[in-house]
């Protein structure tokens, strides 16, 4: 997968080299490369768990061709939930404060922030792994495991990504 920041870092064109060449002005265009960074790397995850969100889509219509209308309030849930995750990581704040702001944040705390937000991406493997199971169980017995197995995962991202805003908090706190 592509490092996003080492992107937004090669793409910067001659102006902004000489700028970034000038006292108090390299800090601040690093701050803003992460930030950049960071933004492409959510709009990314997005894009990766929503075509998850539509393949999860097509398994409910499967599901429900093959009998299963018992099992709609456990997947509606678990769509929630994805739906919730994916709707948390377009929204999340920046991690940054301007170059005016009150409140000025750390280029390292900025690379925690990137580097949580990259971490979420080992998620997806896991949910295309889950699909993939519930796909082959859809007709057996197996598929109210699957379905609990999926919701663990949802519900662990959603968690997981209750941490990154505990971790935003923090990183205002230690400024």
């Amino acid at each position: 997968m592509t490092d996003f920041f080492q992107r937004v870092t090669e793409e910067q064109g001659s102006l902004e080299e000489l700028a970034r060449k000038l006292p108090g002005f390299k800090g601040y265009f690093a701050k803003q490369d992460r930030r950049a960074a960071d933004r492409l790397l959510r709009e990314h995850l997005v894009r990766v768990f929503e075509e998850q969100l539509g393949e999860f889509t097509r398994l409910q219509k499967q599901l429900i061709d093959s009998g299963g209308i018992m099992y709609m309030e456990r997947v509606q849930g678990i769509d929630t939930k994805l739906r919730t995750f994916i709707d948390r990581i377009e929204s999340a704040a920046q991690g940054y404060a301007g170059i005016f702001d009150a409140v000025k944040i750390r280029e390292d705390a900025l690379d925690r922030v990137y580097a949580f937000d990259h971490a979420l991406l080992a998620y997806k493997d896991q949910l295309v792994e889950g699909l993939r199971q519930l796909s082959e169980a859809i007709g057996t017995e197996e598929v109210g495991s699957v379905l609990t197995q999926l919701d663990a995962l949802v519900t662990e991202a959603n968690n997981t990504f209750k941490r990154r805003v505990e971790a935003m908090r923090g990183l205002q706190e230690s400024v």
